[in-house]
């Protein structure tokens, strides 16, 4: 695991407008197998365009041998900017990493509850059916 920190580090630490990374997923949590691919949450000083996304995902696929999926954290919502949370901080200040969380407490606060109410109503009406 600390190999493909370190990996995908020296890929990031070449693009100067990444704010904050995070890596998450099966690589964090000790679950990941040689399939497995690099989860990553990228915060930059503008959305991410598919175009960079596909370099990065590119450059740190041919670092690390593996696949890359990769998430805008400006534009990621509830609840995969609580998986991200999960992972480890790669690159960024603790001021923008604050900032994301605070969004992903209030978001989650206000989203999930009726994320699990819709859910819990869908089940029903299915058991029902």
């Amino acid at each position: 695991m600390e190999e493909i920190e370190t990996r995908v580090t020296e890929v990031l630490g070449h693009y100067q407008n990444l704010r904050l990374a995070i890596l998450f997923g099966s690589q964090i949590t000790g679950e990941a197998s040689p399939a497995s691919d690099i989860d990553l949450g990228l915060l930059a000083e503008s959305p991410l365009s598919a175009a960079f996304k596909l370099e990065l995902m590119q450059k740190i696929g041919a670092a690390c041998g593996r696949p890359v999926d990769i998430v805008d954290l400006s534009i990621a919502g509830e609840p995969i900017l609580g998986e991200v949370f999960k992972g480890r901080r790669l690159l960024g200040d603790a001021s923008t990493y604050a900032q994301l969380l605070s969004r992903h407490l209030i978001d989650s606060s206000d989203f999930l509850p009726l994320h699990r109410r819709i859910l819990a109503e869908r089940r029903e009406a299915w058991m029902r059916s």
